[in-house]
């Protein structure tokens, strides 16, 4: 990686001052998080709506950092550590991030956005590309702001840039993309999410679709089967994967069961999926489509795919406790996640306990898309139905107006977990799990 004199980084990050300059080293790298911070580093102290990391300043000077940057920072004739004074560190933070991925400039950054999927697709997309190319990719789901820039942090030489962009707002894809200059942008699907910040699904499409159109010069790789994607016309820069035979990547459902899911892929190749949810495919078509863009063969790729099991956690988890199998769904939750995973059950013939809580960020239609999850989950055959939260009531309602025997509410995992623990005493069951990340249905099985 470049050097970062005292001349460069005054340069990219502005500061309205300079303390202790006598004192400067040039930093072997950047950190937002004084914890992980490593001697030599600068510190970025980023100030936030619920935290402050000034006050970790000290911190991060015992753990040797060899800079500070900071929005309020008095000399201390103590200190023997240069500090950069800025306006706004996280302005300072995104230029130096910026920065970074420019001097190091990748050969491809694939950037991955969506309603749902993304977070599989990225690992998936690693999974097949990181024994051809040096590859590197965001941690966990950190697709925010902060955690975009915590990866391009981390770019040194590697020759892939994989990553994953989420949105709440608008305008927030637009300022990602700007950080990190696709070459490539994947849309999963447009569906009902953050609607309290997109207003519409027109609102989703248009955010999402900045991957792409912020740049004239990025290929878009997107999802066939979504009736809003394929209206997206930007003239010849779109491949497309899905379940129809007119996109570039497409698969058959062969056959399935609860250990796998069996695919045919453009009509040639046997893709044995290591899942009962059959959705996944949509997440292993995305990534195969960029790997062979990448120069990778389609035969051996989909030969990988077969053997692929590092599903990210709590994305369909089976866990089995105490004789009773769950199935844990319960990093998010919105309509659309929600009636596709409950489809995938059918393979399993053990009595079923859906345990169903909040779909958050759904604005003013949070009414009607709890209502229309009712027929869904009856139509599964569900024995009981456990709801938990207060948007849940009107799923409630209309569950007891269709006439299901065993709709119950509850008001905290604990009384969840009595109560399963309570149902499977002296009978096995399926008890599935699905919520928005802020009610923390995990908490469930631990109780359990």
């Amino acid at each position: 990686m470049s050097e970062f004199t005292l001349l460069k980084l005054t340069k990219v990050l502005k500061p309205k001052r300079v303390l202790n300059k006598r004192f400067f080293k040039q930093p072997t790298g950047f950190s937002i998080d004084s914890r992980t911070l490593k001697k030599g580093e600068a510190f970025i102290a980023i100030k936030g709506k619920y935290f402050d990391a000034h006050q970790f300043i000290d911190e991060a000077i015992r753990r040797g950092a060899a800079l500070i940057v900071s929005e309020d920072r008095k000399e201390q004739k103590k200190e023997r550590v240069c500090t950069f004074v800025v306006e706004n560190s996280l302005s300072s933070l995104e230029r130096v991030s910026k920065y970074i991925r420019k001097r190091a400039s990748p050969e491809k950054v694939i950037a991955i956005t969506g309603s749902v999927g993304k977070t599989t697709t990225k690992e998936m997309l690693f999974y097949l590309l990181r024994e051809k190319f040096s590859v590197l990719c965001n941690k966990k789901s950190e697709n925010n702001l902060l955690g975009v820039c915590k990866t391009l942090l981390n770019l040194k030489e590697e020759k892939i840039l994989i990553l994953e962009l989420g949105t709440n707002f608008p305008g927030e894809i637009k300022r990602l993309t700007d950080l990190c200059q696709p070459h490539l942008g994947v849309i999963t699907f447009i569906k009902s999410v953050h609607l309290q910040g997109l207003s519409s699904l027109k609102g989703v499409l248009e955010e999402k679709i900045a991957v792409i159109a912020n740049n004239a010069d990025t290929i878009g790789i997107l999802n066939r089967d979504d009736y809003l994607l394929r209206r997206v016309n930007l003239a010849n820069r779109i491949f497309w994967f899905g379940k129809n035979k007119e996109a570039h990547i497409y698969a058959k459902l062969l056959e399935k069961n609860e250990r796998e899911n069996i695919f045919s892929i453009n009509g040639r190749y046997l893709l044995r999926l290591k899942t009962f949810a059959s959705f996944f495919i949509y997440n292993t078509l995305a990534s195969l489509l960029v790997a062979t863009l990448l120069g990778l063969d389609l035969r051996e790729c989909t030969e990988m795919m077969s053997e692929f099991e590092d599903f990210p956690f709590m994305r369909m988890e089976k866990i089995i406790k105490r004789g009773s199998l769950f199935i844990n769904d319960a990093y998010n939750s919105n309509p659309f996640s929600l009636k596709e995973s409950i489809k995938t059950l059918s393979v399993y013939s053990l009595p079923k306990v859906a345990v169903i809580a909040d779909m958050l960020e759904l604005g003013k239609r949070v009414y009607y898309y709890h209502r229309s999850l009712a027929h869904p989950l009856i139509s599964v055959g569900f024995d009981y139905i456990i709801t938990f939260g207060k948007h849940v009531h009107f799923l409630k309602e209309m569950l007891e107006k269709l006439g299901h025997p065993r709709v119950i509410h509850l008001d905290s995992h604990e009384e969840i977990a009595s109560f399963l623990r309570k149902l499977t005493k002296n009978k096995k069951y399926l008890i599935f799990l699905k919520g928005s990340r802020n009610m923390k249905l995990e908490e469930v099985i631990r109780k359990f």
